[in-house]
């Protein structure tokens, strides 16, 4: 009888209801790939997010998240320390999060999530399989402060890990291809890694909007030893710093009854620290601080809404020079050269939706890549390449 008493007197307190609020966002594209101008056969590009928002209150909030996606077509990926080229590929990522908010604008935000990505670097290989395959956990914290509309700062703090489980059986075909000694070892590429960003949103002259973030990260990697000039391991294993400048403004430039028209530039830079060499024993040559580089891209985009429905276009382009510190360069035999690496890229890219129906787009859009070097040996990493595609399909958001 007092546990009935006991339920009913919970039952009979107030509680404030859930409010849900499920945002969702989804795309499925078919179209066509090339890749050093070759033709590939009919591929496709679909993700999903999908965000369950609860709100309990004006002070507590929840965000489960689900996002993932499909990459049907090649891709060049630099995981290693260089681009390296792979068939397709999977990627898909649930986290949940948790927001406090108070009545000065300041909000607290506490995450954590787990990740999976499957890259396949043929056709005949099983997903799952594959050599880089690897695992995220990350967790981290969040202070957000707006004092007024479109204007915030914020900081946070990242920790996460990256596990590939297949590379220890795998290592060996690693090695064998003149990757070098650095990765002649099992779980080489483990890491853990923590983050500090600092970012500020801010409104500008001409009804512009601007944003800047810094980030500074630090990754460990256990397992990966250094090489030294003799082409052995050390006791000392690798660890990298690397520190990220990124800004962008966006502003109206036509804001008429029927045409609206945004730009945005965006410039980053990036440079990474690293402690590890490497040996190339074919040639038992050893090139120190190998991994070390500096990254500068801008690029810019320009949107426009038409009609009533409306029509939304977009043209984008990115250009980006990425120069080693002292990677030497190597011809096409695979001799070594007195300069450093430098690799350039650059993509333009159109799209245009229009709506069908209630949350639902067609959707179309096509991109052209170039990527090029001063290094001209392409056995290990890939530097020289074009890109192009064209897709067609649907968009949903909710």
């Amino acid at each position: 009888m007092k546990k009935v008493i006991t339920a009913l007197l919970f039952m009979s307190l107030p509680v404030e209801a859930v409010e849900v609020k499920p945002v969702v966002n989804a795309q499925l594209l078919g179209g066509q790939h090339y890749y050093k101008g070759e033709e590939s056969s009919f591929g496709g590009f679909a993700s999903l997010v999908a965000a369950p928002y609860m709100k309990f209150n004006d002070r507590w909030s929840l965000v489960p998240l689900y996002s993932g996606n499909y990459q049907g077509t090649k891709q060049v990926q630099d995981l290693v320390g260089g681009g390296t080229l792979f068939q397709d590929s999977q990627n898909h990522d649930i986290s949940v999060k948790g927001i406090r908010a108070f009545g000065n604008g300041l909000r607290l935000k506490a995450y954590t999530g787990y990740g999976v990505e499957l890259l396949r670097e043929t056709e005949d290989e099983d997903w799952t399989d594959g050599l880089y395959d690897n695992r995220r956990l990350s967790m981290g914290t969040e202070s957000e402060w707006s004092w007024k509309k479109d204007n915030s700062v914020r900081f946070a703090y990242d920790h996460y890990l990256i596990r590939f489980p297949n590379y220890e059986s795998l290592s060996s075909q690693a090695a064998s291809s003149g990757q070098g000694r650095e990765f002649d070892a099992p779980n080489v590429h483990d890491s853990a890694s923590h983050m500090v960003t600092l970012g500020s949103q801010w409104t500008m002259p001409g009804r512009g909007l601007g944003n800047l973030s810094v980030k500074h990260a630090w990754t460990h990697y256990g397992d990966q030893h250094l090489v030294d000039g003799s082409g052995g391991l050390s006791a000392d294993v690798r660890n990298d710093s690397m520190l990220t400048l990124a800004t962008s403004g966006t502003w109206p430039i036509l804001t008429a009854s029927n045409c609206r028209l945004f730009s945005t530039v965006s410039y980053s830079r990036t440079r990474l620290i690293s402690n590890q060499n490497h040996y190339d024993a074919s040639r038992t040559f050893f090139n120190p601080n190998y991994y070390a580089y500096t990254t500068n891209s801008i690029s810019n985009e320009w949107t426009a809404l038409a009609g009533e429905a409306p029509w939304t276009l977009q043209l984008n382009g990115t250009a980006a020079r990425q120069t080693y510190a002292d990677r030497l360069v190597q011809d096409s035999t695979g001799a070594y050269g007195s300069e450093e690496t430098e690799v350039d890229y650059a993509t333009v890219g159109f799209s245009v939706s229009y709506p069908i129906a209630k949350g639902f787009q067609v959707k179309a859009l096509t991109a052209f890549g170039w990527n090029d070097s001063n290094n001209t040996y392409t056995q290990v990493y890939q530097y020289h390449y074009n890109t192009m595609n064209y897709f067609l399909g649907f968009t949903y958001a909710y």
